[in-house]
């Protein structure tokens, strides 16, 4: 029976990218979406056309209370069965610590770190119920390896969610593996407000949407892997 993937935030961007490697790997895969939603319904027709994997489309704010339970269920309730969860959702604000509010920290906090949580324990639950295994990859941020004074709020959601996924993956295991990979620089943001300077790359190159999926995907299918963080950053952590 082929494997059933819920990625979070997958109609655009890295999400996107996500959603298409693993359906050419013959995952079947469910498109999150909180506002996007003509792009994912369009990218699950897309996705079902070109590879022939079985697509569904399902929307819901992550950031709100329950909003993960009900986005879990709403997957489970189409599909019958999920296997994996990409937690890739996010927000990104600039937002130094001398002028950052409690709303900025909670906002982040929700969607970012919260959210994967959630789900996490939601998957956990239903693979118990139907003595299954599964997986968990986590996006992270290649500045989890160090301080970024320009960023707090967000740095410190990722650094929460780090901590989870290693938490999880020793508390979850056998039946749950739990991993996170890492992006540096990939994409430009979306909007003006987060544009700023990618930095060097030791590597001289900056990473591509295909090597974050593809990272995304070996540590689905490593059955062996648990509790690892993989940077995709043309190794900007080092710096």
């Amino acid at each position: 029976m082929k494997q059933t993937v819920l990625i979070t935030g997958a109609a655009r961007r890295i999400g996107r990218g996500i959603a298409e490697t693993l359906a050419r790997a013959g995952w079947d895969v469910v498109v999150h979406a909180h506002r996007a939603t003509m792009e994912a319904e369009a990218l699950c027709a897309a996705l079902s056309a070109d590879t022939g994997a079985r697509t569904w489309h399902v929307a819901g704010d992550l950031a709100v209370e329950h909003g993960p339970e009900a986005v879990f269920d709403a997957a489970l309730a189409q599909t019958g069965r999920i296997d994996a969860i990409v937690n890739n959702a996010a927000i990104f604000a600039r937002q130094p610590l001398a002028g950052a509010t409690a709303d900025d920290f909670d906002r982040q906090w929700r969607l970012n770190a919260l959210a994967p949580m959630l789900l996490t324990q939601r998957l956990a639950t239903h693979l118990e119920r139907r003595s299954g295994a599964g997986c968990v990859v986590n996006l992270l941020d290649q500045r989890i390896a160090r301080p970024d004074a320009a960023a707090v709020p967000y740095l410190v959601s990722k650094k929460a969610l780090e901590a989870y996924t290693l938490s999880a993956a020793r508390a979850l295991a056998p039946r749950l593996r739990v991993n996170a990979v890492a992006p540096g620089a990939v994409l430009p943001p979306a909007t003006e407000a987060g544009r700023e300077a990618a930095g060097e790359f030791p590597l001289s190159a900056r990473p591509t949407v295909s090597q974050v999926a593809e990272a995304v995907r070996f540590l689905l299918e490593a059955a062996s892997t648990t509790g690892q963080i993989l940077f995709v950053d043309g190794g900007q952590h080092l710096l």
